[in-house]
């Protein structure tokens, strides 16, 4: 019922838009603009996972998608390698032991092989899609520990369904009738039950290294194992400081436990610059550091996008945070392009680290927001880089000295052009 109100006040707001349009003679093109426009902003109302979108109207949704694809692939490969391994560890070299008598001519590896890898496609995308439904904000929330926990009775109850639905068809084909009592002996045999503590074991660690490569940040992990940056490197990125304004006094306001509960959920709603193809590098108190690689950063002016996209996801959010916390959380940010060395450090705690000038800059120039009363700063460097983009109102401030600089830095203000 809420939707098909929303649906009926956005087609209201589209055909006044429209006839106002053609009234001023814009023609059809700046018409169907607004179609665009209306028609994703009902899909951000909505908080669909998947079409996301930005001001202009252009869609994000390929960004989400593509990564809803890549974790359904990705989930789809180690069910497969799972089924394999499963039916090797069943049945290879068991007519070699000496305590069991097995016939090892009745097995057909040409049939056991493919369909052991077919399962495991099957089941990989059945449990990628799950997946998906699942990816709700709420559910994110939740401690990793339940988290996983839920996701693996979620894919053990789907297995369970689907094995009901296969045994109960056997059961009509070769019985030639249903036979409730030879549908539950399948259901509850040894074969059934070790594929079910099988699937659960494997679906747990799936769902923990999941978990695991969520906690270090995307594609981390991979890095991490594979050595990336085991000798450190320079690259080339893209940094952004983003600090909550007047946080001092909201702490000295709300007690250090509201607002550290404050400061989750503005983290949690933070989590729409993903489509922005952002990185989040650090969480420092109330203080977050993005970082891109350039050719992402500055594909479609992502980097600039990502500060606006979460400012709208607050302001979306706006009853919520004047109820809960009385107050309306508004960021600030700072950004710079340049070279940076990356490296693995620790060992009590290992991580991936940026070290360089590129850093200690961006930080000077979102100090400098609140003295020239702008919400986002950006270096010269960040200017070359993402050009004039249309959406965007980007002036010059001037030549300034940072803290710490022997040299000054041009800075330009970015906010959004009026519609």
């Amino acid at each position: 019922m809420q939707h098909s109100k929303l649906m009926l006040q956005c087609n209201s707001d589209f055909l006044t838009r429209a006839r106002a349009g053609l009234a001023r003679g814009r023609g059809a093109a700046a018409v169907r603009r607004v179609a665009l426009r209306l028609r994703f902003a009902t899909l951000e109302r909505r908080s669909c996972p998947i079409a996301c979108v930005d001001a202009e109207g252009g869609s994000a949704m390929d960004l989400h998608l593509r990564r809803y694809l890549k974790s359904t692939w990705l989930q789809m490969l180690a069910w497969m390698g799972a089924g394999l391994l499963f039916v090797l560890i069943r049945y290879v070299g068991l007519e070699d032991s000496l305590f069991l008598d097995v016939d090892s001519s009745r097995r057909d590896w040409g049939v056991l092989l493919p369909q052991s890898l077919a399962a495991g496609a099957v089941a990989g995308l059945a449990y990628g899609l799950l997946d998906v439904v699942l990816d709700r904000p709420r559910l994110r929330r939740l401690p990793y520990g339940r988290l996983i926990l839920l996701q693996t009775t979620f894919h053990l109850l789907l297995l369970s369904l689907v094995l009901a639905g296969v045994f109960a068809n056997e059961v009509r084909i070769y019985v030639g009738g249903w036979d409730t009592g030879r549908w539950l002996a399948l259901l509850c045999s040894a074969n059934s039950v070790m594929i079910l503590i099988y699937t659960t074991l494997v679906s747990f660690w799936i769902n923990f290294l999941k978990q695991v490569d969520r906690k270090f940040g995307p594609g981390n992990l991979r890095r991490l194992m594979l050595g990336t940056y085991h000798q450190p490197r320079e690259e080339q990125r893209i940094f952004m400081f983003l600090d909550l304004k007047g946080s001092t006094g909201h702490a000295e306001r709300l007690g250090h436990v509201c607002f550290s509960r404050l400061i989750q959920d503005c983290f949690q709603d933070l989590s729409v610059v993903m489509v922005d193809a952002a990185q989040v590098y650090q969480y420092v108190g109330d203080e977050v550091i993005l970082c891109w690689d350039v050719a992402g950063g500055t594909h479609d002016g992502h980097c600039l996008r990502a500060f606006f996209r979460f400012r709208r996801q607050l302001q979306r959010r706006e009853a919520y945070y004047r109820r809960t916390y009385g107050l309306m959380p508004e960021f600030k940010a700072g950004m710079n392009l340049g070279l940076a060395t990356v490296a693995e450090v620790g060992e009590i705690k290992r991580e991936i680290s940026f070290l360089g000038d590129v850093l200690n800059t961006a930080a000077r120039i979102e100090a400098m927001c609140n003295e020239f009363g702008e919400a986002l700063l950006i270096s010269r460097a960040v200017y070359d880089a993402v050009g004039t983009l249309p959406g965007f109102a980007i002036r010059r401030v001037g030549c300034v000295e940072l803290r710490g600089r022997s040299d000054s830095v041009e800075i330009y203000a970015v906010n959004e052009a009026a519609a």
